[in-house]
């Protein structure tokens, strides 16, 4: 009997369970990948992830505002997700036992 997981609706650290990407350190976001943007907190092993403005509307009132965020303005847009071949390439040579 063979069996496919479809669809689910979970929190991240069990999204990192079923998907097996790794949800915590510098790269941690799925969708920007290597573009994740992150900051080292210096008086503990925090990381906090950044830039998390550039996901809304290009002219969001968000995207100009200093105070409640960094201290600077969101000029970026989100990253474009990745096409069946590319995610392809990335999981062709994944051993693959069941």
């Amino acid at each position: 009997m063979r069996a496919m997981l479809f669809c689910t609706i979970n929190n991240f650290p069990a999204y990192g369970n079923l998907s097996g990407y790794s949800v915590k350190g510098h790269h941690a976001c799925p969708i920007c990948d290597e573009d994740t943007s992150y900051i080292q907190l210096k008086h503990g092993r925090k990381t906090v992830y950044t830039r998390h403005r550039r996901f809304l509307k290009p002219r969001h009132l968000y995207m100009r505002l200093k105070i409640a965020f960094n201290g600077s303005q969101e000029h970026e847009t989100a990253p474009i997700p990745l096409i069946g071949e590319q995610v392809f390439q990335r999981v062709q040579h994944l051993n693959i036992v069941f």
